[in-house]
């Protein structure tokens, strides 16, 4: 996993964000309830976890400037025999302090106590809380409810998000964090090849999707998504995930899937013919979607704008489509493809970051062009995960079958 010094690097860049007298608080957040007396897995929120390393619910961050002087205090939860013996969940401030090098850690208890501008209200002049931008008011999170408190409590004190600030810093990637990265790809690209390993006609979509957890199960690494299993028809709907008809002799299905590993996901798309071989006409459209993909990865380096790539793939995937008679003009492939060519990846597949900046040595990004043909029950995206790299990208996802000729030959050889 990450080390105490990336978690305190990031605390450093975080504090070079607050004026002098403010103080910042990042929420940790809490467990949501399941069905009955069922909870869902905890995920801390990625911004927390980004500063701190800890993931146990509850705890809070504060980090004080006053004076030029940085104090960073961590609150966190106080674990009973009860949620020891139930839950296996025990830690003291003491291990916390050890796990995380924060010096300042204490149980929830004293955090009231502890706020600076309740204490003395005229040492503070600014006050930071982390809220996602996705957060809306009819769900508020801890973070919100508290700064609505502040704000009751002096409307005056001036109150800053720095949802947007940390976005612009996780942008661009550290060599931990790529580390992580690749291993989620690396157990990805296990997953497809077991995939195709037992890819066969009649086969439930739920079922070969099982082969693709077996692996991440087996590898002790999490999903970074539902996984989409999506054969014929059900592949023109972009977030399909019952996974539950069966495949047909002829059919294809796209795969939309990924591992995580550490928090830091990956995000590969690939189409398969179900029966191991493509026919003419699927051959043709998906050879134009790659021909879409392996443009924009050819032309992903730094400076590039990032939002470029997608009406690269998109003016390719066009000339190719009017060359084959599929469309007369540039525009009608809207009848074909209608989402975006990618996004930023990181604690969040669907990543933070300003899509409209020019890429940066150390991004990460996938690329994902697609086309959607209702008619003849065909849908097919390809989606890589990617580096930037000093002059170019480098595909983390590329080990993994991507041509005709791979594909075909991995299936058959597998067999």
């Amino acid at each position: 996993m990450l080390s105490k010094d990336f978690h305190a690097s990031r605390r450093k860049l975080y504090a070079g964000l607050l004026e002098d007298e403010s103080v910042g608080f990042v929420f940790c957040g809490r467990e949501k309830e399941d069905r009955g007396d069922g909870k869902h897995h905890f995920t801390p929120y990625a911004n927390f976890y980004y500063l701190t390393g800890f993931t146990e619910p509850k705890a809070v961050l504060m980090i004080t400037k006053a004076s030029g002087k940085i104090r960073e205090d961590l609150f966190i939860d106080h674990p009973d025999e009860n949620a020891k013996r139930w839950l296996g969940r025990f830690y003291t401030k003491e291990s916390v302090k050890e796990e995380t090098g924060i010096e300042n850690v204490e149980y929830l208890e004293k955090f009231e106590e502890s706020i600076p501008f309740f204490r003395s209200p005229d040492r503070i002049r600014r006050v930071y809380i982390d809220i996602a931008n996705w957060e809306g008011p009819y769900a508020r999170n801890e973070a919100q409810h508290f700064a609505a408190r502040i704000h009751e409590y002096d409307p005056t004190l001036p109150l800053h998000n720095t949802f947007h600030d940390l976005a612009l810093i996780r942008q661009v990637k550290t060599k931990e964090e790529i580390a992580m990265h690749r291993k989620a790809c690396d157990i990805t690209t296990k997953g497809v090849e077991n995939i195709l390993s037992h890819l066969r006609p009649e086969m439930y979509e739920y079922e070969i999707e099982a082969h693709f957890d077996y692996t991440l199960k087996s590898m002790n690494a999490r999903h970074a998504f539902p996984t989409i299993a999506a054969s014929g028809i059900n592949a023109c709907c972009m977030h399909y995930e019952r996974n539950d008809c069966k495949m047909q002799d002829g059919d294809m299905i796209l795969f939309d899937l990924g591992a995580e590993w550490g928090y830091y996901a990956s995000d590969v798309s690939r189409t398969f013919p179900v029966n191991g071989k493509f026919t003419e006409e699927q051959a043709t459209l998906y050879n134009v979607v790659l021909k879409g993909l392996d443009a924009a990865i050819a032309a992903s380096k730094p400076g590039k704008p990032k939002n470029e790539l997608q009406e690269l793939s998109k003016s390719v995937m066009a000339d190719e489509l009017i060359r084959l008679g599929y469309i007369e003009k540039p525009e009608d492939i809207s009848k074909y493809y209608f989402h975006g060519s990618g996004h930023y990846i990181g604690l969040y597949t669907h990543d933070v970051g300003n899509d409209n900046a020019p890429l940066e040595e150390d991004m990460m990004f996938t690329l994902e062009p697609g086309l959607y043909f209702d008619d003849l029950k065909l849908g097919i995206r390809i989606e890589d995960t990617l580096l930037v790299t000093k002059d170019g990208c480098e595909v983390l996802s590329g080990k993994i079958p991507k041509t005709i000729e791979e594909i075909e030959s991995f299936i058959e050889n597998s067999r």
